[in-house]
């Protein structure tokens, strides 16, 4: 349990209280940390899909279905690694030519 009364979150840039929260707090919470591991998950996982096909390739052993099935598999990470890294680097030029900020929400309260 957080110490001060916080909730424990994985971007402590908004932090909204524990009981004062308002909706748009918890949205804004909800899609800051939810880009943040979203990246971070697709990146692990064209990671990993990257080594399977790799390790498959290998244990193919010369057989040309097994061979294409890994090599196509391969092709697929790659291919989703590129994007990863696309999207991080996207988001840092946008960040950094405009000075917004697309992974720190801040929705405006109507009054």
């Amino acid at each position: 349990m957080p110490q001060n009364g916080s909730l424990k979150i994985i971007n402590p840039a908004i932090s909204p209280k524990v009981g004062t929260g308002s909706g748009t707090d918890i949205l804004q919470l909800f899609l800051t940390n939810f880009i943040s591991l979203a990246l971070g998950a697709a990146g692990i996982i064209a990671f990993f899909m990257l080594l399977w096909g790799g390790v498959s390739y290998i244990m193919a052993g010369g057989e040309k279905e097994a061979t294409q099935n890994a090599s196509k598999r391969i092709t697929a990470a790659l291919i989703g690694l590129v994007l990863v890294f696309s999207i991080f680097a996207i988001i840092f030029l946008v960040e950094t030519i405009f000075g917004v900020s697309i992974t720190q929400f801040k929705i405006p309260i109507i009054q």
